[in-house]
Parts: C-alpha cells; structure tokens; sequence
C-alpha cells in the first residue's frame, strides 16, 4: 500500500474555465485561462505583465456557463505572480457571490463530500499563511 501524501490545503481547488478580470490600481489584467478556483482565491494563466506580489485588486469572475450571466465579485491581494500565472487571495466576497463560488466548487469537486465538510468547517475566508 502507498501512503498518499497529506493535503495541506485548508480549501479544495476546482479546475474551472471562466472569464476573469483582475483589477489593480493602474490596470485591468483579462484572462479567459483560469487554472483553478478555490474558496480561498484564484489561479490564472495569462500572457499579460504580471503586478508583483501584495498588490491589492479587484475580482470579477463570470460564470459563462448560465443563460442569465452570474458574476462572482471579490476583492483580494496577489499571493504569487510569477511570468504566465498569477494567483489571488480573496479577501472580501459578498454573500451572493460567496453562495455561488460555493455552489461551482461543489458542483465541480472529484470529492464533493469533502467540499461539504470543508463549508461546514470554514464558514468565510481565511487569512493567507505567508502575507
């Protein structure tokens, strides 16, 4: 038998396409290449210049996947930015699109019972380990 190795996320990560918009003081970064979502924040790829770590932004995601565009809004700080990804910690969501991000990780977790406990164990958001 092998041991598999322990996951240290707190939040289960969802692959998922959608469009999103990062938002920072001086510029808009779009990308239609999200690497995957969690509760916690985001990852894309893009071909864009990337800010560098701590920058606050903004976050919109849309989700194209409904007739009647559903938008998740947040706020957040870039955790990683390195040349072709970057990755976001949200901050700020509002209980709407909280309820919605919820409703994509579940819908879209191999493990959706591990995605139930994980709501039922983090109601919000957690603070980033390395600020």
């Amino acid at each position: 038998m092998v041991d598999q190795p322990e996951e240290k996320r707190s939040f289960v990560r969802v692959p998922f396409k959608m469009d999103t918009a990062i938002r920072t003081q001086d510029r808009t970064i779009w990308s239609s290449n999200t690497l995957d979502i969690s509760m916690n924040g985001l990852r894309i790829a893009t071909t864009e210049r990337v800010p560098p770590e701590g920058t606050l932004c903004e976050i919109e995601i849309v989700l194209a996947e409904s007739p009647v565009p559903v938008i998740i809004e947040a706020r957040g700080t870039i955790v990683r930015s390195e040349a072709g990804t970057l990755a976001v910690h949200f901050s700020e969501i509002d209980i709407d699109s909280y309820e919605h991000l919820q409703q994509l990780i579940l819908n879209n977790a191999k493990d959706p019972e591990r995605a139930e406990q994980e709501f039922s164990t983090h109601w919000g958001i957690r603070k980033p380990l390395n600020p």
